[in-house]
């Protein structure tokens, strides 16, 4: 009985997210970010699958944002509760000063109405959050060093900073990406992999090219890790993802006894030979090559 009515119960499940995923596809997405942490996928992954089902999500906007978030323009918009420097208190203060006073005009006024930390203003450049105010971020963190004052009984008199400015060089895309993965644990934008791709064996396949291996082939692929599952069955599954999709793999005992310190690695070269069956398929690990791409990688789900 358990059995069945478990089964069952799964199934009506199952139908009613597919449903959700096919007909109200934001809203689907928008009900998974807002519950975190939860589920398989971490919201790196979610944001991924988002991405492929023509919903984008957007970087968190001190002027857009909300806590939570928010549906806009059929995208979703990133909430505060992103930012991990960010606190409910601070959150609050931040979202406060918008409905007492309006939009922030510009960084100055958005750090004298919101009072918030220094490291906590520097979170919010990184994740992007002020990007409508100050394009360049790395210009954005010298500033905040040039006005930012502890909280003490003295008001602070607002003094022009234009004159102590350094010229800096725009920060990169790949400095960006690292940035926004340290102060939320993803990147809106696009995939980590996206940005090492050149850097591998050009023998390296995509997700999108394992699809057309055919059966017994042995292969090289790499990716993050999003999953390390080891069931009541013997061996060791591992879901890599690059900026295309997922690439399942299985781990058999020998290989695993002789290759689990390289798998926890974030990042994999996998040589593979390519299984076959029922209309699903499996890469049979070899031989891994960890990879150390960048210093906070989106953590994998890991089930044993």
């Amino acid at each position: 009985m358990f059995p069945e009515s478990h089964a069952f119960a799964f199934g009506v499940t199952a139908y009613q997210i597919a449903w959700l995923k096919c007909y109200y596809p934001v809203e689907f997405y928008l009900g998974l970010f807002n519950q975190q942490p939860m589920g398989f996928y971490t919201p790196e992954t979610l944001k991924e699958d988002a991405k492929r089902h023509g919903v984008f999500v957007l970087n968190p906007d001190v002027n857009l944002s909300d806590r939570l978030c928010t549906i806009e323009d059929d995208n979703i918009r990133l909430g505060l509760c992103y930012v991990k420097g960010l606190g409910d208190s601070s959150i609050k203060a931040v979202t406060t000063a918008k409905e007492l006073g309006g939009p922030f005009a510009d960084l100055a006024d958005f750090m004298a109405r919101s009072s918030l930390e220094q490291q906590q203003i520097e979170d919010l450049i990184d994740a992007g959050a002020l990007d409508f105010l100050c394009k360049d971020r790395r210009r954005a963190r010298w500033e905040v060093g040039l006005r930012y004052r502890p909280a003490n009984r003295q008001l602070e008199l607002g003094l022009p900073v234009e004159q102590d400015m350094a010229p800096l060089l725009k920060a990169g895309a790949f400095d960006e990406m690292v940035r926004e993965y340290r102060t939320m644990g993803m990147h809106p934008s696009n995939h980590v992999m996206a940005y090492i791709r050149k850097s591998l064996d050009p023998n390296v396949l995509t997700s999108e090219q394992v699809l057309s291996v055919p059966d017994g082939e042995t292969i090289i692929v790499a990716g993050l890790v999003i999953r390390r599952q080891r069931p009541l069955a013997k061996a060791v599954f591992i879901t890599l993802e690059d900026e295309y999709g997922h690439i399942p793999m299985v781990v058999w005992p020998k290989n695993y006894a002789r290759l689990r310190n390289d798998l926890k690695a974030p990042f994999l070269v996998v040589t593979a030979t390519m299984s076959r069956k029922d209309e699903t398929f499996n890469l049979v690990v070899q031989q891994v090559k960890p990879m150390y791409v960048i210093p906070d990688p989106p953590e994998s789900r890991n089930f044993h």
